[in-house]
C-alpha cells in the first residue's frame, strides 16, 4: 500500500515509516498540510495519516483543502481525545482515529480494518 504521513512531530514519522516499510508499504511523509494537500492530490496513495494539531494549519485545514480520491482512507492520529474534535474530524471524512503514541498491533489492525481483501500479518 501507499501511504501518506502527516505530523508536526519528526521523530514519529520517522518511527511510523520504518515501521510501515518493514512491512512492505511504500510510505511518504511531511510535517506540512500545505504541502500534504498536493501530495495526495497527485500521490495514489491508500491512505493517509494526518494528525490533528499541528502549528500553521491543523488536520481539520488539511480535510477541508484536500482534494482526497475516492479510494483514499483517512485515518486521524491524534493524542487530542475530545469527543468534539473526533467528531469534527469524521464530519470532515477521516474513517477511524488512532490515539498518540501509537502501538505497532493497533496500527495494523486499523489499516487491515479499512483496507478491504488486505490482511494484517501474525504480529506475534
Amino acid at each position: 500500500m501507499k501511504i501518506l504521513l502527516l505530523d508536526d512531530e519528526q521523530h514519529l514519522l520517522n518511527a511510523i515509516k520504518r515501521l510501515l516499510a518493514e512491512l512492505g508499504h511504500d510510505v511518504d511523509c511531511t510535517t506540512d498540510a500545505a504541502k500534504a494537500v498536493v501530495m495526495i492530490e497527485s500521490g495514489g496513495y491508500d491512505f493517509a495519516l494526518v494528525d490533528f494539531m499541528m502549528p500553521i494549519h491543523d488536520g481539520a485545514w488539511f480535510m477541508k483543502n484536500a482534494h482526497i480520491p475516492r479510494d483514499t482512507k483517512v485515518l486521524l492520529m491524534t493524542a487530542n481525545v475530545d469527543k468534539e474534535v473526533i467528531k469534527e474530524m469524521f464530519k470532515l471524512g477521516v474513517r477511524g482515529y488512532l490515539i498518540k503514541p501509537l502501538e505497532k498491533e493497533e496500527l495494523i489492525k486499523h489499516l487491515a480494518f479499512h483496507s478491504a481483501g488486505w490482511q494484517a500479518p501474525d504480529s506475534r
